[in-house]
This record gives C-alpha cells, sequence and structure tokens, in this order.
C-alpha cells in the first residue's frame, strides 16, 4: 500500500520553513545545512528525514514536491507538536489572530494591513483601543506577532513615529512586545531614540526588580547605539548613569532575565573604552570569559545562546578587545556549536554572530 502523501499549501510551507529556523536557530539555505538539521532529527531520536528530503521541501523555488504524511509528522515532533495536524491548527489559530489586526495573505502584493494603515496615517485611536485589550496572559508566539507587525509598520512609516511612542510607551503589552521581545538593537526604526527614551519615563518604580530590569534594559540599549555611532557625550552620560551614578547590587542584578543582565555586564567594555581605561577593559574581558564558563553549568541553550551572543557582540565593536580573547569565547561554548553547521566555527566571530541572532527583530521572519 502507498504511503499517503499531503498537498502542501505555500503558506504552510512557508511557515513550516520559519518554525523550524526558530527550533534550530540557523536559516537553512544550503545543502549542508540541511544534513544539519537532518542531523538533528535523528539526535532526537526521532525518525530519519533525509537531507535530500528537506532539499526538495525547502530550497528549490517554486517547488511541486508532495511530501509524505509522515515527513510532515516528524518535522511537527521536531517542532515540539504531536503531529503535523496539530502544527497546522497552530498555523490557522495564527492567521486568525493575525486576521484580528487586518493581515492579508502574505502573497498579496503591496498589501497593507489594517495596523499598518492606522499608524502611517497617524490615527491612532482605535488602534489604541485594540492594543490595550491585550495583558501578560497572552501568549508568546501572539505577543512576538504583534510585535511584528508594529514593527514593521513602524520601520515603513514615511512620517515621524513620535505620536506612536508618546502614546504608547506605557501599554504593558507593547513595553513587553514591541520593546522588549521586538527589540531593535541597531535603531532602524525611525525616531526609536526617542521610543527608548519614552520606553524609560514610562518605568514602573512599585516593582523593585521589574524596575531593575527595565532601566537596565533601555539604558544598555541606548548605550550600545550611542557607543556605535560614536555619540561620545550620549554615551558617557548613559555609560555613567548605569555603571557610576545608579548602584545596583549583585544580587539585584542576578535577578533580572538573562538578556539585561548579560547586557549590563558585556556593555561595561563600552564603559571602560569610553574612558580609555585600557587595564580595566582586559581586566573586564577576562572576567566575561570567566562569567560565560559559569554560564554553561547554569543555564539552558536558549539562555547559553543570549550569553554568547551579547558578549560576542561587545567583543567584536570593542576596539581593545583581543582576537585570542574572540576565539576564547568561541571555544567556551563549543558545545553550541556542535548544533550548528561544520562552516559556523570556522568563521571569525564577527561572522559568527548572525547565527546566533537573539534579538526577534534581526533573526525572526519578519
Amino acid at each position: 500500500m502507498p504511503k499517503p502523501k499531503y498537498k502542501l499549501s505555500d503558506y504552510n510551507r512557508r511557515n513550516l520553513y520559519w518554525k523550524l529556523v526558530d527550533e534550530v536557530c540557523f536559516p537553512i539555505r544550503t545543502k549542508s545545512d540541511c544534513k544539519k538539521l537532518s542531523d538533528l532529527i535523528i539526535l532526537k531520536k526521532l525518525p530519519p528525514v533525509s537531507e535530500n528530503t528537506l532539499c526538495r521541501l525547502f530550497l528549490i523555488e517554486n517547488s511541486n514536491v508532495d511530501p509524505y504524511t509522515h515527513t510532515l509528522d516528524t518535522l511537527a515532533l521536531f517542532c515540539g507538536f504531536t503531529n503535523w495536524f496539530k502544527l497546522e491548527d497552530y498555523f490557522n489559530h495564527i492567521a486568525n489572530f493575525e486576521f484580528s489586526f487586518g493581515k492579508l495573505n502574505p502573497g498579496i502584493k503591496n498589501s497593507k494591513s489594517l495596523m499598518k494603515t492606522c499608524i502611517h496615517r497617524n490615527e491612532l485611536k482605535s488602534l489604541y483601543n485594540y492594543t490595550e485589550q491585550f495583558d501578560a496572559s497572552l501568549a508568546f508566539e501572539k505577543k512576538l506577532i504583534l510585535a511584528a507587525e508594529f514593527y514593521n509598520s513602524l520601520i515603513d512609516n514615511p512620517y515621524q513615529n513620535i505620536s506612536f511612542y508618546k502614546n504608547f510607551s506605557h501599554l504593558p503589552i507593547i513595553r513587553e512586545s514591541f520593546y522588549e521581545i521586538f527589540v531593535d538593537p541597531n535603531f532602524k526604526i525611525k525616531d526609536y531614540e526617542l521610543g527608548m527614551q519614552y520606553y524609560l519615563k514610562n518605568i514602573k518604580s512599585h516593582k523593585e526588580e521589574q524596575y531593575v530590569q527595565d532601566f537596565i534594559f533601555g539604558n544598555s540599549l541606548l548605550l550600545r547605539y550611542y557607543f556605535l555611532n560614536h555619540k561620545t557625550a550620549q554615551a558617557k552620560k548613559t555609560a555613567q548613569l548605569l555603571y557610576e551614578t545608579t548602584d545596583f547590587s549583585s544580587k539585584e542584578i542576578n535577578n533580572i532575565h538573562v538578556f539585561p543582565k548579560t547586557r549590563y555586564y558585556a556593555y561595561k567594555l563600552f564603559y571602560f573604552e569610553i574612558n580609555s581605561s585600557i587595564n580595566s577593559f582586559k581586566r573586564h574581558e577576562e572576567w566575561l570569559i570567566d562569567f560565560a564558563k559559569k554560564s554553561i553549568e547554569k543555564y539552558n541553550l536558549l539562555e547559553q545562546r543570549i550569553i554568547f551572543y551579547t558578549i560576542a557582540d561587545a567583543f567584536c565593536y570593542s576596539s581593545f578587545s583581543t582576537f585570542e580573547n574572540r576565539n576564547k569565547l568561541k571555544q567556551v561554548f563549543i558545545k553550541l556549536f556542535d548544533l550548528f553547521p561544520e562552516y559556523v566555527f570556522k568563521k571569525q566571530l564577527q561572522d559568527v554572530l548572525p547565527h546566533f541572532e537573539q534579538n526577534a527583530s534581526n533573526r525572526w521572519r519578519y
């Protein structure tokens, strides 16, 4: 009896691709990428899916190949679902959520969602009413999708985004999804510096741990932006605020999320470089490598990726950083590299960074 095949729509093929990319944390663009994905599937003790099958599914443009249902079931299991039909239901559920803010089929060229139209026309009242209905209980994937549409709408806006920042920065769902989950570390969105300043203005001090986390998150992003763009006066002022004026205890810092915590530690290199403190820089660089070694025992794989990415990012942009210490950092996280195609480890640290990208705005499908 022939094995059943499934007619996979372009929409579901695209969603499956990005779900797999999200799972493995590297883009599937070459045969060696497909080979690595095939190896990772076996590593999870799932039925094998050959690299050739993966190539036909994802690398051949306009492919009309109908995969076997059992192949789709295996890929669904790899992504954490019990079978393909559960994953397909999930894709449909997400599509219905996207429809709630007026997002059209991505196949329709030059189409705008209702959200994007409101932002581009600066008609924000209805959008505000829509957004404020969401709270922390919203599923993470929906927070991600909501943030992605805000990001896309703002980055494409031909006009200023100031009204959006001014009126939306206090909303908890905007702070968590757009600012924190979908952070724009390179400040590509228009007026984003002002947007981060509005984020910091709306920090709620009645929750001590949340205050520390939000304060470090916002100011660390600003410090990185000022340092990379040679805005020395603003960088120096922000660095002083983080590392001199505000005296956080090690306990307070250790209690916050691993991403802002690692940013706080890693971007101290910028502080030392701004002040030309070469000896302090070198000592802190060694301290960061030691911190990285200890993190292997304390943190899960996702958190380790965050730590590696953030420290590597600081190393790459610090002119005092040494080639030797950059290689040491790669060696510390050698087991993470085992989850990537072989060519990744051979690259220079700055070329490795995109494979470990943990900022959703840079690594997610939008």
